[in-house]
């Protein structure tokens, strides 16, 4: 709890409830007092001592069960610790419950002995517990109105300055940290970094490359092209136009995505009942108040277009169809007209809005600069766990960006590929890959991985899990193999990080494998970094042996 006394002089209160008002403060994250005072002076000022007193007490009732709210950064690191020992050589139903104790789900892995593994890791505990105590915090300033336009759009700014410290942080460790290879290569670790898909401007350009395609593939194949926004019924919704929403049942964005990823699974099974193939790609981003909302642009037959739309449109209203302002928002069907605008034009600013911002002034939506703005947006998705692009359909982006790895001109159908991924060409890879409506397990060119071995005994390489790791080693052509990564790497500190510091700095921290995989793992989960552990090269090998 926040033990420290509130400063209320310069908000309008009755001294005779100073006590009280230090309790019900205490309960919530010091990141929210400021704004939640203001609340609390304006209602006692307007309305009056009681209804300022009851506007706080509705907001720490929404704290019930929240235990991780207001706990220090040590505070956590040390429950880490305890819940790690209470996690060692537990049952899976005494593990069960040890999770529900703090909200956490069971954890997903190979099997119960890694999910169980997990348990006893107090770096496994501590990812956990604070991207729990990231969506409770950010929640509450979502329910309280703070997250809003004009005010702190997509998250609450405290939220923000947080991960943005994390990243900076886990830029700082991975500067240290070098990629050396069997064969003596040094790589960069940020120099890596630069160059992945975890850049926004280069992961904007893939984007940008592969709608371009489809679009391409589109109009050879004589396909046309359909722009859905899909939105949530209102009581996902904390805000209603500019005010609050009454209808709001305290749902978090990451229900609200729950609920469009169900009705979009019900539609995919629709359409493919009906055998009418689609190919695209999936946008979802925030409204101002945090509530996720989808744009889907399609490609499609001509004569599936009706039904297609008639589709989506019948799903969308299913839950809660009729009330108020469903009519208006709740789905919306746009039919791309090739003579007067591309599809990939009229989706470029979706895409550029919720990277970098590149091209953009404003964002009329949050009322702030481009910039902040997709910083924000890509806050949003960190801490909700949402993926904001998906391709639908079409061939495997794995595949593509291996094969851009290849230098060399290798034969046949996988040099069609190569030549077609080396050009950026991502229509000639749809063509060569059987088109876009091709299942991916029919695809004739699909990534080739291995299970990891050490080179110095020979033994299976195993996660911290205890789980086998798989790598991708290269491309399996209709059965041919060919290695694309040649060389095993692996990442240590740098000469300089590793020796005496110049100036006596303390490099315990950077010594330290947990931190540094902390590091690893936060960029990851926030989309800032691809693969770190793989290998990075372009040495290729064609046609090494044949698949068993």
């Amino acid at each position: 709890m926040n033990l420290q006394a509130q400063d209320f002089s310069t908000t309008r209160h009755h001294p005779h409830d100073e006590y009280w008002l230090d309790q019900q403060f205490s309960q919530l994250p010091l990141s929210l007092h400021q704004a939640i005072q203001f609340n609390y002076g304006r209602a006692f000022e307007h309305s009056g001592r009681q209804a300022a007193n009851q506007y706080l007490l509705s907001v720490v009732e929404l704290t019930a069960g929240k235990r991780l709210l207001v706990q220090s950064d040590s505070t956590l690191r040390s429950k880490a610790h305890r819940m790690a020992r209470v996690g060692k050589g537990i049952s899976i139903a005494k593990a069960e419950a040890l999770l529900k104790s703090v909200g956490l789900p069971f954890p997903t892995a190979q099997d119960d002995e890694s999910a169980l593994a997990r348990l006893a890791c107090p770096l496994w505990w501590s990812r956990a517990l604070r991207k729990q105590q990231d969506r409770q915090q950010e929640q509450l300033a979502v329910q309280v109105g703070l997250v809003r336009k004009n005010q702190q759009p997509y998250v609450s700014t405290a939220l923000l300055a947080r991960i943005q410290a994390r990243h900076q942080a886990s830029l700082e460790i991975l500067a240290n940290y070098e990629a050396v290879s069997n064969e003596g290569d040094t790589l960069n670790l940020l120099d890596v970094l630069k160059k992945s898909v975890a850049n926004p401007a280069v992961r904007r350009a893939e984007l940008m490359v592969r709608m371009r395609g489809f679009e391409d593939y589109a109009s050879e194949q004589g396909h046309v092209a359909m722009f859905y926004t899909l939105t949530t019924p209102s009581k996902y919704h904390r805000y209603s136009g500019e005010g609050l929403n009454p209808k709001y049942e305290h749902a978090t964005p990451r229900e609200a995505q729950a609920y469009l990823v169900k009705i979009w699974s019900q539609i995919r099974a629709k359409l493919k009942r009906e055998g009418m193939n689609v190919y695209g790609f999936r946008v979802a981003e925030p409204h101002h108040d945090g509530t996720p909302h989808w744009h889907i642009l399609l490609f499609m037959q001509p004569e599936h277009q009706l039904a297609v739309t008639a589709a989506l449109k019948h799903y969308a209203f299913l839950e809660e169809g009729q009330e108020a302002g469903a009519a208006e928002h709740r789905f919306e069907a746009l039919v791309i007209d090739s003579q007067r605008g591309s599809a990939t034009g009229y989706i470029a600013k979706y895409i550029s809005k919720n990277i970098d911002g590149f091209g953009m002034d404003s964002d009329s939506e949050a009322g702030v600069e481009a910039d902040n703005s997709a910083q924000r947006v890509r806050a949003w998705s960190s801490v909700w766990g949402i993926r904001q692009f998906q391709q639908i359909g079409g061939a495997a982006v794995g595949v593509w960006r291996e094969l851009r790895r290849m230098e060399h001109a290798v034969e046949g159908l996988l040099e069609q590929a190569r030549l077609a991924a080396d050009s950026g060409q991502w229509a000639n890879y749809l063509k060569v890959q059987g088109g876009a409506t091709l299942e991916r397990k029919c695809q004739p060119i699909q990534l080739w991985s291995i299970e990891s071995v050490d080179m110095t005994t020979g033994a299976l390489k195993a996660s911290r899990y205890g789980e086998t790791v798989k790598r991708t080693k290269g491309l399996d052509c209709v059965g041919a193999i060919t290695i694309t990564r040649t060389k095993e790497w692996t990442i240590q500190p740098k000469a300089a990080a590793a020796g005496e510091s110049d100036e006596g700095a303390d490099t315990s921290v950077i010594r330290s494998s947990a931190v540094l995989a902390a590091a690893v793992d936060f960029l990851q989960a926030a989309s800032l970094l691809s693969s770190p552990w793989s290998s990075v090269n372009n040495c290729t090998q064609p046609l090494l042996r044949e698949a068993a």
